[in-house]
């Protein structure tokens, strides 16, 4: 029964040896030397004489997108050196090969002479726009004022243009010298605007809003857009913190939602910020470029051993008293029993001799040709080979508190073959570097307990190759030899006659590893003109949103007359005056004095939601500066009652503090998720002579979110 399991598998292997037909193994060798031709030929007549057998079929599929590869790599040379028909020659020969490859199809297009069919470009995206526009009666306009009161200029360009002009309540009407002529009307609205520090929002088609350029002014008046953007290359949460940093203004952060399971983003905020986040996004938004890299890993090694000379069986020689020929079962002899005299009570052992005469010569080949398609930036990883276990024991005691001596024997398994690890990175001056770690593992033998050796090979560097470059790695080689001598002392070393009484073994082992890698780019970063170009923040939004750009000096000048004291109003402004923030963040609200009195003395009370928002310091602002550096600045903070007193007065007697500035700036911590309102209840203030002064007031409210 055993003979016939034997005999089974005896042919079992005869068969696995001869499955893969001779023109199979023909093809196999022309691709191992890149002959695709005779390869593709060796395996299409392998897949003719068996259909069934995939193994041929894929050989096949591999050798023609191979040789479609190194034919294409072959035109491109021949295009940069100008032969443009040698160059279609090797793109058509390659597409005999690869017919489905597009990029081959493309660029023979681009070099045979006739003009490629101009492909449909898609409609250009059009930015957010308002959902109405003004309709105006005119195109251009041709007025000019000289020291006419703000309002009147409005109004006469309203009856112009056909639209009426409503004001803000906070609207200050000053004279100016300004020319508009020669200007669209929404130009002139703009250009106007700009000049007198105010913006302008349409409510509908014929009625526009003049407002105060003013922070918390745009939080209450700017139109908000709310737009989702699908992402097709980027990880949604990747760009979020990039995005909310490039297009966030200096009073208020964009809103921001992230949609794992759709790869969006949504963004709440003005036009002007959407639009800016449209354009950021579809240039970040790129494909990675891919790269395919041909790999060949050489392994070879050759171990010769020689043993000659005589081995000994034993190495002692050893004697013994045996008596009157007897050996006492006990091992113990009497005293007066022993005889010393006689020779034939001694007993001597020498050890055997063998002449032994043995050579080996045994060569190892280990030869890999994995093709690796990736993307860049990306790890690339090829793993092929056998887990091979390794046993580990450790000892420990039968019971608690004893001497560890029961052996636990655990097996770890290693990983033995080749290991390949590559980072391609892609530089559009088409080359690609290449972080390699390759490391090749065979079992070199066993050891103790037959444990085995596990031999590596190791190589980690960073190349730059170009487009179809090969660089070869060669030169790891090992030359080891081991040499003992055995014998017999003071005679092994006698010449000539040494060598009868001593043996010699020889080890000689010789290891050569060859690496070859070429990469090739077979898609680059898609990239236009467009990327090229500046992205210009604001400009856009000159007409009616921003209002921060310089105006010369010459098209237009104030009249406004220094205001008489008491003439104006007095105000304190929490700035700004709606805001979002997250919870849990630090945030500041800046308290803004505007009056054309001098102030001996001031106190003003604040409330707040302490559950929502909790007030951590108070600090003093610049306007407090006018009188010296150290003026008396009171602060009394009371989170559990939500409320706070800030105070200060004139060191000076008869001087005051006079203008705009800021007072103080309030630093706020969110706590909880919610609406609060940050509200000046009273302000108490006296002139420097002790006079009262009144105040206006505002309030500021906040949603953590």
């Amino acid at each position: 029964m055993k003979k016939a399991a034997a005999l089974i598998m005896i042919v079992g292997t005869l068969w696995g040896c001869a499955v893969l037909s001779r023109s199979y193994k023909q093809g196999n060798a022309a691709e191992i030397n890149k002959q695709w031709e005779e390869a593709i030929k060796c395996y299409e007549k392998a897949a003719l004489e068996n259909p069934k057998e995939v193994v041929y079929r894929m050989a096949l599929m591999r050798a023609k997108t191979s040789a479609g590869l190194f034919c294409a790599q072959q035109a491109r040379v021949l295009a940069e050196q100008g032969k443009k028909e040698e160059a279609v020659s090797e793109y058509r020969k390659a597409l005999s090969y690869d017919p489905l490859n597009r990029i081959y199809a493309d660029e023979l297009a681009a070099l045979s002479p006739r003009e490629p069919a101009k492909k449909m470009e898609p409609p250009a995206k059009k930015g957010i726009e308002a959902p109405f526009k003004l309709k105006v009666t005119v195109e251009k306009v041709q007025l000019k004022f000289t020291d006419a009161q703000l309002r009147s200029i409005f109004q006469a360009l309203g009856k112009y243009g056909g639209i009426n002009f409503v004001f803000d309540e906070q609207f200050r009407d000053v004279p100016l010298s300004i020319d508009l002529m020669d200007r669209t009307f929404e130009q002139a609205i703009s250009f106007l605007c700009l000049a007198s520090k105010n913006f302008y929002r349409p409510i509908d088609e014929k009625t526009v809003i003049i407002v105060p350029d003013q922070p918390m002014k745009r939080m209450q008046y700017e139109l908000n857009a709310i737009k989702t953007f699908y992402l097709s290359n980027l990880n949604a949460q990747d760009v979020q913190n990039s995005l909310a940093m490039m297009i966030r203004t200096q009073y208020k952060a964009p809103s921001i939602i992230i949609d794992k399971n759709l790869n969006s983003v949504t963004i709440r905020d003005t036009p002007n910020a959407v639009n800016l986040a449209e354009k950021l996004l579809r240039r970040w938004d790129k494909s990675k470029g891919e790269v395919i890299i041909d790999l060949e890993i050489m392994e070879v090694s050759r171990l010769k051993m020689q043993k000659l000379g005589i081995n000994l069986g034993q190495n002692t020689i050893s004697g013994r008293y045996s008596g009157n020929g007897t050996y006492p079962t006990d091992g113990w002899f009497g005293l007066k029993d022993i005889d010393l005299s006689k020779s034939t009570n001694y007993q001597l052992s020498l050890p055997s001799l063998s002449l032994q005469f043995l050579e080996t010569d045994a060569d190892t080949k280990i030869i890999a040709q994995p093709r690796l398609r990736g993307i860049g930036s990306e790890d690339i990883k090829y793993m092929v080979g056998q887990k091979v276990p390794v046993p580990q024991t450790t000892f420990t005691p039968f019971a608690a508190g004893g001497v560890s001596q029961q052996p636990i024997v655990n097996y770890n398994y290693q990983d033995v073959g080749i290991d390949v690890k590559i980072k391609p990175r892609i530089h559009y001056e088409k080359e690609v570097t290449l972080e390699l770690e390759i490391k090749i593992t065979s079992i070199g033998g066993t050891g103790i307990a037959d444990i085995p050796i596990i031999t590596t090979r190791e190589v980690k560097n960073i190349i730059r190759l170009k487009d179809g470059e090969t660089n070869l790695l060669a030169g790891l080689l090992k030359d080891e030899e081991r040499k003992s001598l055995k014998g017999i002392p003071g005679l092994r070393g006698v010449p000539l006659l040494g060598a009868l009484f001593s043996n010699t073994d020889t080890n000689i082992e010789q290891t050569d590893v060859i690496l070859t890698i070429t990469p090739y780019i077979i898609r680059t970063v898609p990239l236009t003109e467009e990327d090229s170009e500046p992205l210009w923040v604001d400009v856009e939004g000159l007409q009616g949103q921003s209002s921060d750009q310089a105006v010369p000096e010459e098209e237009f000048s104030t009249g406004e007359p220094e205001p008489e004291k008491g003439g104006g109003p007095n105000y304190v402004i929490l700035n700004p005056a709606n805001f979002e923030v997250p919870k849990g963040r630090e945030f500041r609200v800046s308290v803004d004095l505007r009056t054309d009195l001098e102030i001996g003395n001031m106190s003003l009370n604040l409330s707040y939601n302490p559950q929502i928002i909790k007030l951590k310091d108070v600090t003093e602002g610049g306007l407090a500066r006018q009188l010296g550096e150290k003026v008396p600045f009171l602060k009394n903070i009371d989170n559990s009652a939500g409320a706070c007193t800030i105070g200060l007065s004139s060191p000076v007697v008869g001087k005051g503090i006079k203008g705009g500035g800021i007072l103080a700036v309030l630093v706020f911590e969110s706590v909880a998720l919610g609406e609060a309102a940050i509200v000046i209840t009273s302000v108490s203030a006296n002139g420097p002579t002790g006079q009262p002064l009144q105040f206006e007031m505002n309030e500021s409210r906040v949603v953590v979110r």
